[in-house]
C-alpha cells in the first residue's frame, strides 16, 4: 500500500513538473515584426525606392528609420520601462542597500584584527557537550 502510493506521488510530482516547465507559447514572445513592423516596412520601401529612382540615402539616414517609435518601444516594454531611462524601484533599492553592503563588509574585513581587543571574561566558556 506505502508502495502504490508513494509512486502515485512520485508519477503526480513529474507530471506537475513537466507540465510546470513547458516551453512559452510563440504567441507571447516578442519578434521583430511584432516590436518595428512599420520600420522594417519603411527600410524595405526605402530599398526598393532607391535602386529605381532615388538617390542612396546615407547611413544615418537608414538607421534613423531602423529605431523604433515611443509607441512601438511602449507597446514592445513594460509600459515603455527600457534600461536607461529614468530612475526605476530597483535603482533606488540599490541606492539604499549600497551603503550598509559597505558598511558590513569592512567591517567584516576588520573584525579579526579587533576581535581580539573585545572582553569576554565576563561571558565564560563555551559550553562543551
Amino acid at each position: 500500500m506505502k508502495q502504490s502510493i508513494l509512486s502515485l506521488t512520485m508519477l503526480v510530482m513529474c507530471i506537475c513538473n513537466t507540465l510546470a516547465f513547458s516551453p512559452v507559447a510563440s504567441r507571447n514572445i516578442a519578434t521583430v515584426n511584432s516590436i518595428r513592423p512599420t520600420a522594417i516596412r519603411m527600410a524595405e520601401e526605402s530599398e526598393s525606392s532607391s535602386e529605381t529612382t532615388e538617390k542612396k540615402q546615407s547611413l544615418e539616414e537608414k538607421m534613423a528609420g531602423w529605431e523604433a517609435s515611443d509607441e512601438e518601444i511602449k507597446a514592445a516594454s513594460l509600459g515603455g520601462m527600457t534600461p536607461g531611462k529614468g530612475t526605476d524601484g530597483f535603482d533606488i533599492g540599490l541606492y539604499l542597500a549600497f551603503p550598509v553592503i559597505v558598511a558590513t563588509s569592512l567591517f567584516f574585513a576588520v573584525f579579526p584584527f579587533i576581535m581580539d581587543k573585545i572582553d569576554v571574561s565576563s561571558v565564560g566558556p563555551p559550553p562543551t557537550v
